[in-house]
Formats: C-alpha cells, sequence, structure tokens
C-alpha cells in the first residue's frame, strides 16, 4: 500500500496540466484514502446483546446520547428527534426558509449539545446575523446595515450573555475541498465534542471526485455525509435544493424526485423533510379555508425508522423566528359593546 500510495504522488506531481493547488488537493486524498483503508473495523457482536441494548431503550425510554429533541413539538412526535448516526435532509426551492430554519433548530439544539455549522452560500459575518436576528426579532437586514434604534442597539448588547449559552461553530471556507471539510468535522468533534453538523447546502459543495458528472459528484457526498455520521455517531442535517418540477406541478407541492442533482440523496439519508409555503405561490387559504399567512409545511417525505406525515409550523412576520402551529381558531369573540350590554341588569 506504502508503495501505491508513492507512485499516485509521483503521478500526480508530473501531471502536466495540473495547477500547485490541485495537485496538494490530490494528495491530500490519496493519503486520506489510503488511511482508511488501515482502519480497523468494529468486532462483530452477537444479536442477543444488540437485542438486549435496544430492549433496555424501549424500556427506559431514549437518552439523551441516542437521540436530540428539535424542540418543535409536532415534529418530535413524528420522527421523535434527531438521532445520532443519521443523515438528516432539509429540501426546499430557494426563497423557502431553509437557512431560517436551520438557525431555528441549531439555537435549540445548541443550549445542549455543540453544533458545527458550515455556512457554503453565506459568510460567517451573514450567517452571526442570522442568528442575531432570530434572538433578537429584528430583521437581519437592519441589523447588517446598522440601521437600529437606540433601543434595538441596548437589546442587542444585551444578548452577548444568551448567545454564550449556545455552544456554536462556524465555518464557510471548506466549499471547495471535501477533504478540508472531514478533516475540519474530525477536529471539531474530538476537541470540542460537536454532536451535529450542519452542512447549508449540499449543492454548493464540491469534491475531487467525478467533477465531469454533476450527479455521480452529490452522490459521492451524500454518501460520504451519511458516513461521517455513522462512523463518528453524530447527527447531520445537511440542507438541499429540489429542482422546478414542483413549480409546474398543481399546489406546488415537492416531492423526493425533485431532490437536485442527484437520486442518492434520498437513498443515503435517513430522514427527509421539505419546506412548503402555500403563500409563496399566491394560496391565500388551504383546502379548509384557513389563511396561510405566515405558515410554513414541513412535509416528511422520508423518515426510514417511523412515520411520514405533513406538519405545520408558524413564523412571524419578519422571517426570523419559527415556532410550534397552534391549532387555528374560529376567530369568533364579542365585541366590547356586547360585553357592556351583558353587564347591564335585563330592565
Amino acid at each position: 500500500m506504502k508503495g501505491g500510495v508513492i507512485k499516485g504522488i509521483e503521478n500526480i506531481i508530473s501531471h502536466p496540466n495540473m495547477d500547485e493547488g490541485e495537485m496538494v488537493f490530490q494528495i491530500k486524498n490519496l493519503i486520506y484514502e489510503s488511511e482508511i483503508h488501515h482502519v480497523k473495523p468494529h468486532e462483530s457482536r452477537s444479536i442477543s446483546e444488540l437485542i438486549g441494548e435496544n430492549l433496555d431503550l424501549i424500556k427506559n425510554g431514549m437518552t439523551d446520547d441516542k437521540v436530540l429533541r428539535t424542540g418543535f413539538k409536532d415534529l418530535d412526535n413524528i420522527i421523535g428527534g434527531f438521532s445520532f448516526g443519521e443523515l438528516n435532509v432539509i429540501a426546499g426551492r430557494p426563497g423557502m426558509g431553509k437557512t431560517v430554519l436551520l438557525v431555528n433548530l441549531v439555537l435549540k439544539m445548541s443550549e445542549t449539545v455543540p453544533v458545527l455549522y458550515f455556512s457554503f452560500e453565506l459568510s460567517e459575518s451573514q450567517l452571526s446575523s442570522r442568528f442575531i436576528s432570530t434572538l433578537s426579532k429584528i430583521p437581519a437586514n437592519k441589523i447588517a446595515q446598522q440601521n437600529l434604534t437606540m433601543d434595538e442597539m441596548e437589546f442587542l448588547f444585551s444578548l452577548e450573555e444568551t448567545i454564550a449559552n449556545h455552544q456554536i461553530f462556524i465555518n464557510d471556507s471548506c466549499s471547495n475541498s471535501f477533504t478540508a471539510f472531514k478533516e475540519n468535522c474530525q477536529k471539531q468533534i474530538e476537541e470540542n465534542g460537536v454532536k451535529v453538523i450542519i452542512v447549508d447546502y449540499i449543492q454548493l459543495m464540491g469534491s475531487s471526485r467525478n467533477r465531469n458528472s454533476r450527479e455521480l459528484e452529490i452522490s459521492y457526498i451524500s454518501r460520504e455525509l451519511k458516513n461521517i455520521a455513522k462512523n463518528n455517531n453524530v447527527c447531520i442535517i445537511a440542507a438541499s435544493q429540489l429542482s422546478r418540477n414542483s413549480e409546474r406541478r398543481e399546489g406546488n407541492r415537492p416531492q423526493l424526485a425533485d431532490l437536485s442533482d442527484s437520486a442518492a440523496i434520498e437513498q443515503n439519508a435517513d430522514k427527509v423533510m421539505m419546506i412548503y409555503r402555500p403563500e409563496y405561490y399566491g394560496l391565500e387559504e388551504d383546502e379548509q379555508g384557513n389563511s396561510t399567512k405566515n405558515v410554513m409545511e414541513l412535509l416528511i417525505r422520508k423518515n426510514r425508522n417511523g412515520p411520514v406525515n405533513d406538519i405545520k409550523l408558524k413564523r412571524d412576520s419578519e422571517f426570523t423566528t419559527i415556532t410550534d402551529f397552534d391549532e387555528y381558531t374560529t376567530g369568533f369573540s364579542f365585541s366590547q359593546n356586547r360585553l357592556d350590554e351583558l353587564d347591564r341588569p335585563p330592565f
């Protein structure tokens, strides 16, 4: 194996059309692949031992080292939370609110476990503004433009202690190197005990593999994301784009086939959830006549170990905070004049 690595490095160095940066990248990949072959596999375990462990979990309930609650009541009721060792995908068309949902999830989860957030679209500064916006409920554009009132400024400074209670690490530098991405994951897992890794989003990631076929490249990336989750017992939540197919469909509701670039995303993911906002498509009421204003639907299209269903979430008017959805009310109430009449004596 050692001789094969040396030969591979010699071939890379002697390549006539490869620049220095690409050479370094290829050599790192070659060394990484060599190391993988030397990893000692886990010992096989008896089925009776494994079943015993599962029965203990059933008896005592899922422990915190096995599952992480999302903080959204209806979502947790269906999926039971995010399990460690799983790849979870949150998909949506542009403008649906993928990053907003991820930020809200991270703020809930980072109170109990360290979270590593890879941002491939927003810079570290832009993403941190999103977190500040969600905590303060002040629109991100006002924060970015520093168009704030004195009261808003004072409130933002008061959040410093609050954000210190959240274990969040942000990285915006690994989009062109999957090797660097894996190295950063491993480093944060070992040094900071990271248990959740956010990828925002898959289609902006790149690798040296299959560069002539975007579908094969995305297949490789999604498979490796699953391997990272499983081998390190961490939860990976990856955002994904959807194709335009849903916009040509009556009702515009997305399906698994709409996942962009590769069917392997669906195959490798343990859970797939799709964001759908009816009002984005001009649908002001649902089939029951209820208003869709500020309603965000999460369509659970794949759940490897449980049921699939749709849930509703509620976003605020500034699109900063997402909360559990309260059931529709009838809208009936007494007017103040009528209440005054009821207080008067009958004659």
